[in-house]
């Protein structure tokens, strides 16, 4: 059986579970921790840190502990919520490719998708290491109010790590299933609000707990408040009083900052648990300051009273948008970290009452156990290539042959990045990968029938034991039966197969299923006129059955192309929300009116939006939504490639042979696609480059071919026979590259073409490009007769052996050359417009 790994990837600390004969268990890191600090540092011999090793350096190396990643996941550099955060990190962060972000680590730049994989591959081994199974799959949560392109980064940044992420769920719903799986629901099921205030983001979740049915009625949230925040809240007092005791001037230094950041954030976990919480700090200021205080439970309260207001604002307004009042919530569920904060549990035992207050299940540990819950909920698994339904067994998919355990990744010794350890060289820094080295832990046998080994220490437990006999941890009962995957049944206690939604021996609903999820905002796409038209409103849920339709229609005007941009958010005018991608596809070549067109939104169950538009009496396109957006500067430089694109093949469509006519119309789709964010992982800047070369390419192979027909068409009786010849066999060679589509051959034969026509000489350019100005009225008329008399001396020179003629009519030439530099138009034809966008369907 392949076995899965549960997730909880938190802005502050990453827990992991997974499920042993049907129950989720905590599984702990090498250190012997059930939580990994979300940090990413190097040790003194330059090693690669995760988790509190790195974070026990930041004293000493605070440009290199990079902390609190999470928040710039999906994100690009000019979101005001990356701007926000950027004056409180030690560490450096920078516009990155294609506008997202940099965040340097070690003298290199790194993506937020790469530092996350960095820790999930830690993760894994933790993992491995600790339970002696091997985890090929994940299932990894994010927050409820997560974007579309965070919750894409999030599985990239999974599939990087080596995983096969089977799902991605929200946070709060996976705190509800591991609470599901220990609270009585009762027949009638209850009204449950998961209340999530972690170290990075605030979450709620209105849900319905019921035997076999999970469903998620309401979600809120604010991405950017968290126990990260109190921390700098109270970090600022603490600067308070050292001003006011030493000076106003005082200003951290990077050894002083860390310790203050330290001693805020332990100040803040003691005063959970007491009443005053001394601090003693010595040597700040270069060692000549001291800082000796007390904070009072009472004063951070009034520190941090505004956000933990606005999170109760959040609360009313998800209760309210669920079509609920206070009343209607039965039970309201703690989670995360920082509800450990006493203000937050009296304010909520305020508005809900105090009986109503629940933390079921630990508020650290539920997340990462709901994942593993829901591993158990998966019944097949969808290809995310082919999105071919395969069975939980199958090691390949039936449809496309593709993986479905993730890949072999070992860790890159020279920039830590998860690597394919068959590959020649690491792709970021050229490293060669090695094989893993992995320190020795206490080893845990595989499980036996009625054999069990702790989870936290992998002490052997005795016979019947319900506890570790070394570390006091919680045992699993024992299980006769083999382990399936799937869930044991709370009423007879039988395991029961991946996805049952009814036990298989005593035929009782299974405790939890599978959720269904809500999107947290509205997804539409861009009108002509500015505003976003709603396709999926928020609180719809997901998986959607069937793609959801609506009739737009567009108006041709002077462009050929539509382009149907989606975004995610609450504002009326696209624009001010978040681009999720975009399809751009060719109008027929009729549509001179208002063409109809049908715009269909697909919900895979990780959120991922499959879009189709149809265009009647045209063609219909379909594309998954790769969920990555260009910087707007970035996707100007692609509109202005495109619109040279297409303005070369209308120009010159009926001098372009098929194979090149394709070949444009292929370029024009890549470009169609890279505007909508499909690049694959590929740079924009790198793929535009790309463009720009196969368009020039292009253009010097249709110029330099009708230059070439045109010297031999307007010189024959100039040049001489073997230098005529070889014009006509360069000529041939070239047009046989062209029909064959071979543009490197093509471009082969037209640099040589274009070398020998250049030996012959400047008359040959002359009279050649003089003969093609008036022949495609590319000057004045009058400059044009100029031009045509000049051509008529010439011609009668050579009619009549008259030399002193055709030298006379090459001056003229010569100076009319000169002159036609300044009279050609250099606009031939119209300048194609920008993209067509829907308009509202009026009646039919």
């Amino acid at each position: 059986m392949y076995r899965t790994l549960g997730i909880d990837l938190g802005t502050t600390n990453s827990v992991v579970a997974q499920l042993r004969r049907g129950e989720p268990e905590i599984i702990h890191n090498r250190q012997n921790q059930e939580a990994t600090p979300s940090v990413v540092g190097r040790g003194k011999r330059g090693e690669l840190l995760v988790g509190s090793s790195a974070r026990g350096r930041v004293a000493t190396d605070a440009e290199n502990i990079i902390r609190s990643v999470k928040r710039f996941i999906g994100r690009k550099f000019k979101d005001p919520q990356v701007q926000a955060v950027l004056k409180d990190l030690a560490y450096r962060v920078t516009p990155g490719q294609d506008g997202d972000v940099n965040v340097w680590f070690n003298g290199r730049a790194y993506t937020p998708i790469e530092l996350s994989a960095i820790i999930l591959r830690r993760l894994k081994e933790d993992a491995e290491l600790r339970s002696g199974d091997v985890f090929h799959r994940a299932v990894i949560t994010v927050p409820a109010y997560f974007g579309e392109r965070q919750v894409a980064a999030t599985q990239e940044a999974g599939r990087l790590a080596g995983f096969q992420v089977l799902r991605i769920i929200n946070e709060p719903t996976a705190a509800a299933l591991a609470y599901g799986m220990t609270g009585d629901l009762g027949d009638e099921g209850r009204t449950v609000l998961v209340y999530d205030l972690g170290g990075g983001t605030f979450d709620i979740s209105i849900l319905l707990l019921m035997p076999g049915s999970v469903s998620v009625l309401g979600i809120e949230g604010d991405n950017l408040l968290g126990g990260d925040d109190f921390d700098r809240l109270l970090t600022e007092e603490l600067l308070r009083e050292i001003r006011a005791e030493h000076g106003a001037g005082y200003e951290p230094d990077q050894r002083d900052r860390p310790r203050i950041d330290g001693a805020a954030e332990g100040a803040k976990i003691e005063l959970s648990s007491q009443l005053v919480a001394d601090l003693n700090l010595t040597g700040l200021g270069g060692g000549l300051l001291i800082l000796e205080t007390e904070l009072e439970r009472e004063r951070f309260e009034r520190l941090v009273a505004g956000r933990i207001e606005r999170t109760l604002e959040l609360t009313r307004k998800a209760v309210r948008e669920a079509n609920l009042t206070v009343g209607d919530i039965d039970e309201v569920l703690l989670v995360g970290g920082s509800t450990a904060i006493p203000l937050v549990e009296r304010e909520l035992a305020a508005l809900f009452g105090p009986e109503r207050i629940r933390r079921g299940v630990n508020p650290m540990q539920c997340v990462a156990l709901g994942a593993a819950v829901q591993s158990a909920l998966i019944a097949e698994l969808d290809c995310p290539s082919c999105r071919t339904d395969n069975p939980l067994a199958a090691a390949d998919c039936a449809g496309c042959g593709n993986s479905l355990l993730g890949e072999p990744r070992t860790t890159c010794q020279g920039c830590f990045l998860p690597v394919d350890p068959q590959a020649a060289e690491c792709p970021k820094c050229g490293t060669p990968p090695v094989p893993d080295e992995h320190p020795a832990l206490p080893p845990v046998p595989a499980a036996a029938a009625g054999v069990r080994s702790c989870p936290r220490c992998g002490t052997a437990a005795a016979p019947g034991a319900t506890a570790c006999g070394l570390c006091g941890e919680s045992l699993a009962p024992a299980a006769a039966d083999g382990d399936t995957g799937g869930l044991r049944c709370a009423a007879c206690g039988v395991l029961n197969a991946p996805g049952a939604e009814s036990c298989s021996g005593c035929g009782e609903w299974m405790q939890v299923a599978n959720p269904f999820d809500i999107t947290p905002k509205d997804l539409g796409i861009e009108l002509n006129d500015g505003r976003m038209a709603v396709i999926i409103p928020k609180n719809t849920n997901y998986p959607t059955a069937e793609p959801v339709h609506k009739d737009f229609f567009a108006t041709g005007g002077g462009s050929r192309r539509l382009e149907v941009a989606v975004y995610e958010g609450d504002h009326e005018v696209a624009q001010q929300n978040e681009l999720i991608g975009a399809l751009t596809m060719k109008l027929p070549e009729d549509a001179t009116g208002r063409a109809r067109i049908t715009v269909s939104f697909g919900l895979s169950a990780d959120r991922t939006i499959t879009l189709e538009v149809r265009i009647k009496g045209g063609e219909a396109k379909t594309v998954t939504l790769q969920r990555t957006v260009l910087d707007p500067e970035w996707r100007a430089k692609v509109d202005d490639r495109r619109r040279a694109v297409a303005e070369f093949t209308e120009r010159w469509e009926q001098e372009l042979t098929p194979e090149e006519r394709r070949a444009a119309e292929n370029l024009l789709g890549e470009l169609d696609d890279m505007a909508a964010g499909q690049v694959k992982g590929r740079s924009a800047e790198q793929m535009l480059a790309d463009s720009l070369q196969r368009q020039e390419a292009q253009a010097m192979v249709r110029g330099v071919s009708a230059y070439l027909s045109a010297v031999i068409q307007s010189c024959d009786r100039l040049l001489r026979p073997d230098d005529l010849e070889e014009l006509k066999r360069l000529r041939a060679e070239l047009d046989a590259a062209r029909d064959a589509g071979d543009q490197a051959a093509a471009v082969d034969a037209a640099e040589r073409a274009d070398a020998a026509i250049a030996a012959l000489g400047h008359t040959v350019r002359v009279l050649t490009y003089c003969r093609v100005f008036v022949v495609q009225g590319m000057v004045s008329p009058a400059l044009a007769q100029q031009i045509r008399a000049a051509l008529q001396r010439v011609d009668d020179g050579l009619d009549t052996g008259n030399y002193e003629l055709v030298n006379a009519g090459m001056t003229d030439l010569v100076e009319c050359y000169a002159l036609a530099g300044q009279d050609i138009d250099a606009h031939h034809g119209s300048v194609p417009s920008g993209p067509v966008r829907p308009e509202e369907a009026g009646p039919r």
